[in-house]
């Protein structure tokens, strides 16, 4: 699924400050990094790697390495390099930094349950006011691209608590999360049992007239042709039309019809995140320019 890219591009800018790892390989690699030659940085990071496998800041370039992944939308290898980074960096605020670096990958990648457990590491283990809150945040992001209302409200009323000057940014999240958790939603069970006893009915009740009609005129004319086939006691076209065509066609109809609540549902959802990410948006630049 397409996910809330405004917000999401900005989260990628949520990086740390890269240190030099004094090697010309690595000073040429963060060169290259700058100019968005991210294959070309990636070479010269590695490069280093393969010649000092014993250096002692092996962490601050395997952590370049995913940035520059992360770059390149490369998630599954951004969120490898990044988590052996995080393993091998042994100061404690620095490696939530990181931790905070991989759950932006995790979630930018649709890996929102694994963010969260880096997000609850930091808000556990970090001393850094600034970081838990940060932290915090992310939870929120994640907790709201699962449509996850009454989780992403709970953790951005935390958050919020501990940002008086934000009080009205506050109580519209609050408010557009209260409308979030009354959303109109429609029963794929329920879309089934009506597609059930008529064709088409269970995605004309999704909101997909289209494809309800369709349901309709196709099973419809299936089940004319197999009844007078029946009539005419050609029961071997009759039993060939029922089971190849009918049924077939049948079942389908019944399936398309819980696809289209859920795709209903999902529009709603997205619909109304959308306007809780817009708000959050402009918070999150203001919190950025402080």
């Amino acid at each position: 699924m397409s996910r809330f890219t405004v917000l999401t591009v900005m989260l990628l800018c949520f990086t740390v400050a890269a240190v030099s790892a004094a090697d010309p390989a690595v000073d040429l690699g963060d060169y290259l990094f700058a100019r968005e030659n991210y294959d070309a940085a990636i070479t010269e990071y590695k490069r280093f790697l393969f010649f000092n496998s014993g250096h002692p800041r092996l962490d601050e370039v395997q952590f370049k390495i995913g940035l520059a992944y992360r770059a390149q939308s490369r998630w599954t290898e951004a969120v490898g390099a990044i988590t052996v980074a995080v393993q091998h960096t042994t100061d404690a605020e620095l490696q939530a930094e990181r931790r905070v670096e991989l759950a932006v990958t995790l979630i930018a990648g649709a890996a929102y349950n694994l963010a969260l457990v880096e997000l609850i590491k930091v808000d556990i283990q970090s001393q850094s006011t600034r970081l838990r809150q940060r932290a915090r945040f992310l939870r929120g992001i994640a907790y709201l691209y699962q449509f996850k209302w009454r989780e992403a409200r709970s953790v951005f009323q935390t958050y919020f608590d501990r940002m008086p000057g934000a009080a009205g940014t506050a109580a519209k999240i609050d408010s557009l999360f209260a409308e979030g958790l009354n959303l109109p939603q429609k029963s794929d069970g329920t879309a089934q049992v009506l597609s059930t006893f008529l064709p088409g009915l269970g995605q004309t009740y999704a909101g997909d007239w289209k494809n309800g009609l369709n349901a309709l005129l196709l099973n419809g004319t299936l089940g004319y042709v197999t009844l007078d086939a029946a009539i005419d006691r050609d029961y071997d076209d009759a039993l060939l039309s029922f089971f190849f065509l009918f049924y077939r066609y049948y079942a389908g109809n019944r399936y398309h019809a819980a696809e289209a609540a859920q795709a209903f549902n999902d529009r709603e959802n997205r619909r109304h995140a959308e306007k809780i990410v817009q708000v959050l948006a402009v918070q999150f630049t203001a919190e950025k320019v402080k």
